[in-house]
């Protein structure tokens, strides 16, 4: 069984506002096929937009320039589980709109301009993301105190 992700959940585990989302849908393929608030991404596409959101927003690439890169990157990261990704690393060449996944420890020898993303702390940052989610969405406690029932009440079925 695959566990779905709604759009919902997985702006709030990528860390982006309503806004980004809607942004990032237009000019991304892959993040269109969500259509209101099903459930429709899967836990390798959590991982391609945090690859999204750590060129776009932490290196400043415009998303528009990743649109040629995006449907590869989200076949890429539904290839192999979160496993495997975390002991590897993404190579990307934005200019020639080549990816490659490589293991972790494995040189990259090239005369071009290359972004080298390690998966591993994506990986355990959405893990950690998602597990806060999950905690949070436990039952709350009652916002009023419990108040003792005196013998009576109990003896009458709880009418005083």
């Amino acid at each position: 069984m695959t566990v779905l992700y709604t759009p919902g959940q997985l702006r709030s585990a990528i860390s982006i506002a309503p806004e980004t989302y809607r942004h990032w849908k237009k000019a991304l393929a892959p993040l269109r096929r969500g259509r209101g608030h099903s459930p429709c991404f899967s836990s390798g596409d959590l991982v391609a937009v945090s690859v999204i959101r750590a060129l776009a927003v932490d290196m400043g690439i415009r998303v528009g320039a990743l649109a040629a890169i995006s449907e590869m990157l989200f076949e890429l990261c539904n290839l192999s589980p979160w496993a495997a990704l975390e002991r590897a690393k993404l190579v990307v060449d934005v200019a020639g709109a080549r990816l490659q996944l490589r293991p972790e420890l494995a040189e990259i020898v090239s005369d071009l301009p290359l972004i080298t993303i390690p998966l591993g702390p994506v990986v355990a940052r959405l893990r950690e993301q998602l597990l806060a989610a999950s905690e949070s969405s436990e039952q709350t406690s009652l916002l009023f105190p419990p108040i003792p029932v005196n013998a009576t009440a109990s003896a009458n079925g709880g009418l005083l």
